[in-house]
């Protein structure tokens, strides 16, 4: 019986010979793409002005009179930092830094294909084909290293399965370690293994032992924890507070996630189609279905999943999905079957060559902004001002308007466009990098505020956006230096909070009781005592960084 034209084409791509070159085209494929698709967000800005400040010797603050933790990722800041010291502009070095973590991923993406003569090109060639992948595997957060960490830590796990010593769980915990530091809620990709070692040890009598193996691993974790209780005064960013502290209703929240995975089918069903393949598969081979190679990564992405929708998602159109669709093309390099490779092939030619508004055809002036309710496509919106090939043809780059009015604002003679010293805004990643080190700045969303981020937000919001109320006197505060704030009960809170983030002394017994006061929920009185119920209220127009007063 001859076999049907589906399989002869089948033989003929799977055939050493067309193997190697379609391996080679998709090679250069995926460099061209990822290059010609590289840019670089404006809220990647925000750890830029950290970074800036670290570098010429403020610390790592934001504003400069007040210790804030305003990155999510220490370990993503530290890298742009080790570049940024190389005296490479911090445009360029989070690039760089994004290219070595995004073909550091695919290779060893390409390497967990144990099959020497089959070709790898689908691999490659699905990776670019996902807007989600494409977008955050540059844009200057923390997402290419998040992506290497992930697989590492996958590929450290599938040791834990088999036969596990004292070395293998320093090295899977050490890989966690990093991962939370790079950003928190990676981890969740690690629980699956993390409870599999534990009732592993038992069985075994290795409890302690591991578990002095595993604390060896998590140093570097621990290390920045203890240090940021003492620097900062929080164990955890600031960001986290301002994000997850909004008194908005969980139901809102989730089916503000609904909604983001939703856009994902709508903008990019490539990142949906390959994270549901690898579920369907295995729900469907009995003999695979308990296979904790294959059930834990998968458990990872259900964690993961479940996470995006409890938070409510992101106005990043696929930001978190990127990460979860990485782990699936793990999973899938695993799937021994022609396929996997036939599902990237034409995930490859449908939405990429016969897409006329793919990421292949992109140039620098490429240009498509939409919004999808509140969620937006941020590559979209930033690319033609912030891509990579066009800033070597603009002098002050990026050219973006938020920037332009940061270095406006950085030469005015006058203290502020306000009448304060200090003025507040919605949008703090240009326009607080290009205004230099000595203005003061309030962000109003909180990302970068150490009280606003302890407050409830204000309605209208916007998933990731949540606006707070300026206090009264809370500006004159800051710009005097003096604590004006009219409310007695926040004024209260707002000076134990100044000890905390102003005190020069970091190791005062005053400071170390405040800080152990704050984290064990001793002044959550005071911030229960104050009441705002008021919508959102705009920017006082003599207050405010000359970008608008707000929605």
């Amino acid at each position: 019986m001859k076999p049907s034209f589906f399989n002869r084409i089948s033989d003929r791509i799977f055939s050493q010979s067309c193997a190697k070159s379609l391996d080679s085209v998709s090679v250069i494929l995926f460099g061209y793409v990822v290059l010609m698709n590289s840019w670089v967000g404006e809220d990647s800005y925000i750890t830029f002005r950290t970074v800036e400040n670290f570098l010429n010797g403020f610390g790592l603050r934001w504003n400069v009179y007040e210790r804030v933790q305003v990155y999510t990722h220490p370990l993503w800041m530290f890298g742009i930092a080790f570049f940024g010291a190389l005296k490479i502009p911090l445009f360029y070095a989070v690039l760089l830094l994004s290219w070595i973590c995004i073909f550091g991923s695919s290779f060893l993406l390409v390497r967990s294909r144990s099959e020497k003569k089959e070709t790898f090109a689908w691999i490659l060639l699905l990776l670019v084909s996902c807007r989600a992948f494409v977008d955050y595997s540059t844009s200057g957060l923390e997402n290419p290293a998040s992506f290497l960490l992930l697989i590492l830590l996958f590929k450290q796990g599938e040791t834990l399965l088999s036969n596990p010593n004292g070395k293998d769980v320093f090295g899977f915990a050490l890989i966690l370690s990093l991962a939370y530091l790079n950003r928190q809620d990676t981890v969740l990709f690690g629980v699956p293994y993390l409870v599999r070692l534990f009732l592993t040890s038992f069985r075994n009598g290795q409890t302690i032992r591991w578990m002095g193996w595993g604390s060896l691993g998590l140093l570097p974790a621990l290390a920045w924890i203890v240090f940021s209780l003492l620097y900062y005064g929080y164990p955890f960013p600031n960001t986290a507070y301002a994000k997850l502290n909004t008194g908005v209703p969980s139901g809102e929240l989730w089916f503000s996630g609904f909604l983001y995975l939703r856009n994902s089918v709508l903008w990019d069903p490539v990142s949906i189609l390959a994270l549901a393949f690898p579920i369907v598969y295995f729900a469907m081979d009995r003999k695979k279905r308990f296979d904790p190679e294959f059930l834990f990564p998968i458990l990872g992405i259900l964690f993961y999943l479940i996470y995006i929708l409890k938070i409510g998602g992101d106005f990043m159109a696929g930001r978190f999905v990127s990460l979860p669709f990485v782990a699936a093309v793990f999973v899938l390099t695993k799937i021994r079957h022609r396929s996997v490779a036939v599902f990237g092939f034409l995930c490859f030619i449908f939405f990429m060559i016969l897409n006329p508004r793919s990421y292949l055809y992109t140039t620098a002036t490429y240009s498509r902004a939409r919004m999808d309710g509140k969620i937006a496509d941020e590559k979209s919106m930033y690319f033609p001002n912030a891509n990579f090939f066009r800033s070597f043809f603009v002098s002050e780059y990026p050219d973006h308007g938020w920037a332009e009015q940061g270095r406006k604002y950085k030469k005015e003679k006058s203290a502020s466009p306000s009448r304060f010293s200090v003025c507040a805004t919605l949008n703090v990643g240009y326009f607080g990098y290009y205004s230099g080190p000595e203005r003061k700045i309030v962000d109003v969303y909180a990302l970068t505020d150490p009280l606003l981020s302890k407050l409830k937000s204000a309605r209208p919001w916007r998933i990731g956006h949540f606006g707070r109320n300026l206090p009264e006197g809370y500006l004159e505060s800051i710009d005097s230096g003096e604590n004006r704030i009219a409310d007695s009960n926040l004024k209260e809170y707002y000076e134990k909070l100044k000890l905390l983030t102003e005190s020069p002394d970091l190791f005062s017994k005053n400071r170390l009781e405040e800080i152990l006061r704050e984290n064990l929920g001793g002044n959550r009185q005071l911030l229960a005592r104050y009441t705002d119920e008021r919508e959102w209220q705009e920017i006082p127009k003599d207050a405010t960084c000359g970008l608008g007063q707000g929605f």
